[in-house]
């Protein structure tokens, strides 16, 4: 029988096969119409034909999905979620999911005949599609007969749904709040936010920019506090993190700390990377913890991962501006590059398994079981704060011992791109969709001259602006010793 952990990992696999299959169609199909709609759900996939089979060659070398199915790929997850030893999809595995499935509802209505592996009246495909659906119930509904039952008893109105109002990845807002998925979810909202990706050369590297921004109206600034620190990563969030080890000095000179980061994404190859980090204050209300790649100690990890940086950015939000009360705006950003994957294979895999996410998932889920007193003796938010505190943890934890060198303190320019990258995103989703508007309008014959003159206008416009965007982001003062933020 496989273990839970082998389980876990399959699921994750499954939800990558259901993207692949989805990829698979659309190409095979060779259908404008079909296309253009892909494309605008899923931005860059038809540029990007081989990414799945990219990422099965590298992870799972012995064993590749070479023809990606969508019913295997829901029955997987069906048999993951009925399991009663493998725990249940964290928030964000659940978006992607439905996601994906919204995708697959959205892309049979366009063009029937393009999914012939997802047919909802063929048995096992029908059987496949309420098992996954209950996958996205939350895990206060315990009972699989009870998520199931919801799942079957909303599934025709869910699909009714996405294939009429399911347009662009911002329709996904009003998917997420529909009365089916809500109905599915007992009537709780699924608060989890999709990547927002950017692909931009970082370092010499095409490097992938993943965004996140959620609220949060049950857990405070004090409670992510408690386990935002790196040091907690691995008990926070441990179907990612295997490990996050103490290095020496844990101090550096300039005030960032260090820690040897090893993640799991997807099989069983692991990501073991050396990150320094800075948390920091800005007055009582806000919080931020910046990370990125200690290449003072880069001989400590695999190098697979050749660009790693990225920020926390924890606001209070509530009537009162009281840290301890539930009410918190969180922002999180991710820039990364792996080595040996191409750029959209990238953004596809960090995305999908969870690694531009990770911070979404640990901190709604992590700050909760802390207020319970359920994680063992977590780091503080400034761990260590100086090198006796650091001396004693080593002392109760040895650390891996590293030769370190002299590092200068961070400046504007290295850090400019988390900075810059707001204006880059927004510039970016905002011609993608204009673009796909106009495509759609191109393949079903209603373009008119109009419509091209609108968008010629908005592309100018928005040509014109972004570099003024950019140099104002890239110049915006910074505190020493940090990386740029985010508002």
């Amino acid at each position: 029988m496989a273990s839970a952990e082998s389980r876990r990992t399959d699921s994750v696999r499954d939800i990558f096969e259901l993207f692949g299959a989805i990829n698979r169609a659309v190409h095979e199909a060779k259908d404008p119409k079909l296309s253009a709609t892909a494309d605008s759900l899923i931005p860059g996939l038809m540029a990007n034909p081989n990414w799945y089979d990219e990422i099965e060659g590298r992870y799972f070398p012995d064993d590749r999905r070479t023809e990606p199915n969508a019913t295997r790929a829901l029955s997987g997850i069906a048999a993951y979620d009925a399991a009663e030893d493998t725990g249940r999809l964290t928030r964000s595995q659940k978006a992607r999911l439905l996601y994906g499935i919204s995708v697959l509802g959205r892309l049979k209505s366009e063009v029937p005949n393009s999914l012939p592996d997802f047919d909802e009246s063929k048995e096992d495909c029908g059987a496949a599609l309420d098992g996954s659906l209950a996958a996205i119930a939350p895990t206060s509904v315990e009972a699989l007969s009870q998520r199931q039952e919801s799942a079957k008893n909303e599934r025709s109105d869910f699909l009714a749904l996405v294939s009429s109002e399911f347009n662009h990845p911002k329709d996904f807002a009003k998917v997420l709040q529909a009365e089916p998925v809500l109905a599915i979810r007992d009537n709780q909202e699924l608060h989890a936010p999709l990547c927002q990706t950017a692909v931009v050369p970082v370092d010499g590297y095409q490097s992938v920019i993943v965004d996140t921004k959620f609220t949060s109206e049950k857990i405070s600034l004090e409670q992510l506090k408690s386990i935002v620190n790196p040091f907690n990563w691995d008990e926070d969030y441990a179907e990612l993190f295997v490990a996050m080890q103490a290095q020496t000095p844990e101090l550096l000179p300039d005030g960032w700390r260090r820690v040897l980061e090893t993640v799991r994404l997807i099989g069983d190859k692991t990501l073991r990377t050396p990150l320094k980090f800075f948390p920091s204050m800005t007055g009582e209300l806000e919080a931020q913890m910046n990370y990125d790649l200690d290449m003072t100690n880069f001989d400590a990890g695999d190098k697979q991962v050749r660009v790693d940086r990225g920020f926390i950015n924890m606001k209070v939000r509530n009537e009162t501006n009281d840290p301890a009360q539930g009410g918190v705006r969180v922002v999180t950003r991710k820039v990364v590059h792996i080595a040996g994957i191409s750029a959209f294979a990238q953004a596809r895999l960090v995305c999908i398994g969870g690694y531009g996410t990770a911070s979404a998932d640990f901190l709604l889920g992590s700050a909760g079981k802390n207020a319970a007193k359920q994680l063992e003796n977590p780091k503080p938010f400034d761990f260590p704060a100086n090198e006796k505190q650091a001396g004693a943890d080593a002392a109760q934890s040895p650390a891996t011992p590293q030769a370190t060198v002299p590092v200068p303190a961070a400046t504007a320019i290295t850090h400019f791109v988390p900075a810059a990258v707001d204006a880059w995103t927004e510039c970016a989703q905002e011609l993608t969709n204009g673009y796909f508007d106009v495509a759609q309008k191109w393949v079903s014959g209603s373009l008119s001259l109009t419509d091209l003159a609108d968008y010629t206008t908005r592309l100018s416009g928005e040509l014109a602006s972004s570099p003024f965007k950019y140099l104002q982001a890239m110049t915006t003062p910074r505190s020493p010793g940090q990386p740029g933020r985010t508002k």
